[in-house]
């Protein structure tokens, strides 16, 4: 699955660095302090259409660039990266069954959401 906050992120971060921008420009370009741009950079904070637009002009790029999925792409997996560091298999199994956990988690989060949508009234047209 590809987290798109982190793909628009690196093309961000690349194309600042191809024109040799600093986070701290984009921040003041956008009206916004550098910790907003620190969260949108490392994908704790999504970033709105009317920021993207703002911020391919700052980047002298376009929003299509911006949220294009190289097709190199890799997503680190934590769970996976984390696992050749873990020395047990005892250990290793328990990483497995939190990584399950999550899954049934965000699974199950998705079927309620799926089911609240359902309940709603349809209108007819």
């Amino acid at each position: 699955m590809v987290n798109m906050n982190m793909v628009i992120a690196n093309n961000i971060n690349k194309c600042l660095e191809k024109q040799k921008k600093k986070q701290v420009e984009l921040a003041e370009y956008l009206n916004v302090s550098r910790q907003t741009v620190s969260k949108m950079m490392n994908g704790a904070r999504t970033i709105t259409a009317g920021e993207l637009r703002k911020i391919s002009e700052f980047c002298g790029s376009t929003m299509e660039d911006l949220t294009s999925v190289p097709t190199n792409y890799e997503e680190a997996d934590i769970f996976h990266v984390f696992m050749g560091q873990v020395k047990t298999e005892e250990a290793r199994q328990s990483i497995r069954d939190i990584d399950t956990l999550i899954e049934l988690i965000l699974f199950h989060d998705q079927v309620k959401e799926n089911g609240a949508a359902m309940r709603e009234e349809w209108t007819e047209f």
